[in-house]
């Protein structure tokens, strides 16, 4: 029987009733094949809360657990156990109890990838069974995590209600909390970055609890409440509450998805062991990022230069200050980065939203007054007097009356000075663009732990009329990949296969033919081909984001693991005597130059940057064993890295 005769007669015999056949029927698939088509990996069965022959538990109690344990020791044994922890929503505990002493950790690894231990009723259940001794242990680590988050958020929720604020007067008192901790340390980021998420949380909490949206109140006010704030220490111990459960939930991620992290309970506490190679590796990704950054400012500063040259540059109130001038080719640089990434007008005009231009000059020349005007020049103060930000806020302001603490507008104070610009667009459009990068969340359940909005991506507050943005988030959007990420999330462009025409039409004047291969393809999956008489490379591209925790490096696994599978199974398929070299080509950084079954990972904007230089000094490479030699020397990197530590 062909593998289509066996699904369609295991359905024959479910139908008629004849279950454990049906499964049986089922089973006789190769393993492989079988997890493919009972777990739908790649999601084109329709949802049905229906007992179906997917959904049944009776696959689950009465048959998989009468068969031979070597499924639970295959590589995708971990896809079906995720699969009913997914998609049965009654415990079976036969079939745990026959999953937990038959593989242990394919038991942890499941609960853990699908956060099932948080589901304290279901930790009981299982606690009073004998259990294997290495689930035990992780049982006492679960309810001591669930018992430390409850701990921690009700702390927040208690010291929120103690305040006893107008829902103004809190979201106005809890972002001058935000920027009295970031005032105590400016230089460290890593607390910032958490500082940014705590803030996201308390807004989402107060969000989903108040309507802030037909609050009737005036700017003046809001300002009254945030300088009340800054004194607050009820709301900035409420800040610190909140920033601990924020850290709390970091380090759970990091035990739910980081390789090789574990977690000792001694004495009741719980101690986080890290690893040292995933830091040095996270570090490493970290660097790059940089050093990409660093090149594509280098690249503004030539755009820039060619157009000021050309007197193609209109300086608004001829202020053509070295901050304004730098600022302006911050501006060239980004927009080159998001066209780089495939964004066009479409995407943007289909959204009823205005052009990038006008979206990037918005969004960076209003961050960057407000980083030039009052957050460097506070946080200097931070530094030198060692004080508190009410201190830091007042010596500021004797000093520069121009200072804003906070950004408190309205959309038509807003639109007019976008206006000033010199660009133009409808007020439609504006409107469309405040809503847009507005933060907004209400949800029939709030759940602290899952909130991952974040005010990174949407730096607007609406609180009535008014538009309020914290400015320790809203100059962020200064840089190169708060603004760009923060777009590529907000807008969602769908053709993700522009950057592979990008890439064709950027290497089409060299010697070696580049191609974009068609869509049915009988083995495998081919985005980019480049091929001379001595290489050939096969590449397929992946359009994703930053990482910026381990749950999103997790979740980008399948999508790395189905593009590798799909590149070593193109180059099987080839006969051919030259050099083959799969390349997965990315859009983000993490595990740049790493190699995974044979495949390495390559980094688009690398691909674009040494291209650009090669333009930039009139050269063609001579070879495609030069670009070859480039890429997997990581040459531009290690340039780069050598010039930001010169």
């Amino acid at each position: 029987m062909t593998n289509a005769d066996y699904k369609r007669e295991a359905h024959n015999l479910y139908n008629n009733n004849e279950l454990f056949e049906a499964y049986h029927c089922a089973w006789q698939l190769p393993f492989t094949e079988f997890i493919k088509w009972f777990t739908d990996t790649n999601g084109k069965r329709r949802s049905n809360k229906k007992h179906t022959f997917f959904t049944n538990s009776f696959f689950y109690d009465s048959f998989l657990t009468t068969q031979p344990i070597e499924w639970l020791n295959h590589d995708e044994a971990i896809l079906l156990w995720e699969y009913y922890l997914s998609s049965q929503y009654k415990l079976s505990l036969e079939f745990e109890l026959y999953v937990a002493f038959n593989n242990p950790l394919l038991f942890i690894e499941g609960y853990k990838s699908k956060m099932i231990f948080f589901k304290e009723e279901r930790i009981d259940m299982l606690e009073k069974h004998l259990l294997p001794k290495v689930v035990v242990n992780e049982l006492k680590i679960w309810k001591k995590l669930n018992s430390l988050l409850n701990e921690k958020w009700n702390a927040v929720s208690h010291s929120i209600d103690t305040l006893s604020l107008l829902p103004h007067e809190l979201i106005m008192c809890i972002c001058a909390s935000f920027e009295s901790f970031v005032y105590q340390d400016p230089d460290d980021k890593e607390r910032w970055h958490f500082a940014v998420e705590t803030l996201s949380l308390l807004v989402a909490f107060i969000q989903n609890n108040y309507e802030l949206s037909d609050v009737e109140i005036t700017d003046t006010s809001l300002q009254s409440s945030y300088l009340k704030g800054t004194h607050n220490l009820d709301a900035i111990s409420t800040f610190e509450h909140a920033y601990d459960y924020i850290l709390l939930r970091h380090h759970i991620n990091r035990y739910l998805f980081e390789p090789d992290l574990s977690v000792i309970l001694d004495e009741h506490q719980l101690r986080f062991r890290e690893s040292e190679i995933f830091n040095q590796q996270w570090q490493n990704d970290e660097l790059r990022y940089t050093v990409n950054e660093q090149l594509y400012y280098a690249y503004g500063e030539e755009l820039f230069d060619d157009l000021k040259n050309n007197n193609h540059i209109r300086f608004i109130n001829n202020n053509e200050s070295q901050d304004n001038q730098l600022g302006n080719t911050r501006q060239f640089a980004i927009i080159q980065y998001i066209k780089d990434l495939g964004i066009r007008k479409e995407d943007l005009k289909n959204n009823e939203l205005p052009p990038l231009n006008f979206i990037i000059s918005f969004l960076h020349g209003l961050a960057w007054r407000k980083l030039t005007t009052t957050e460097l020049p506070l946080h200097k103060i931070a530094r030198l007097r060692n004080n508190d930000y009410l201190s830091g806020t007042m010596e500021l302001f004797k000093k520069h009356k121009i200072a804003e603490f906070i950004l408190i507008s309205n959309k038509n104070i807003l639109y007019d000075a976008a206006m000033g610009t010199g660009l133009s667009c409808t007020m439609q459009e504006f409107n469309k663009l405040i809503d847009t990068f507005s933060f907004q969340r209400n949800v029939k359940t709030f759940c602290a732990f899952k909130q991952k909005d974040s005010l990174w991506q949407k730096p607007f507050i609406k609180v009535g009329s008014s538009i309020i943005s914290p400015l320790s988030v809203f100059t962020g959007f200064t840089s190169l990949y708060t603004i760009s990420e923060s777009i590529l999330k907000n807008f969602v462009p769908r053709d993700g296969t522009r950057i592979e025409q990008i890439l064709k039409e950027r290497y089409d004047n060299e010697i070696w033919e580049t191609s974009i291969p068609g869509k049915n393809q009988e083995y495998g999956d081919i985005d980019v081909v480049m091929e001379d008489d001595a290489h050939l490379i096969l590449m397929q591209f992946k359009r994703t984001y930053q990482k910026t925790d381990v749950r999103e490096l997790h979740l980008q696994k399948s999508q790395d693991f189905k593009s590798i599978k799909q590149l070593k199974e193109a180059s099987k398929s080839i006969d051919t005597t030259k050099t083959i070299h799969l390349w997965y080509v990315t859009t983000a950084f993490e595990k740049v130059g790493a190699r995974d079954n044979g495949v390495l990972r390559v980094s688009y904007q690398d691909l674009l940057g040494i291209k650009r230089l090669m333009d930039s000094e009139g050269k063609l490479f001579k070879s495609l064993s030069g670009l070859i030699e480039l890429i997997e020397t990581d040459r531009l990197y290690e340039l780069g890295k050598e010039h930001r530590i010169k």
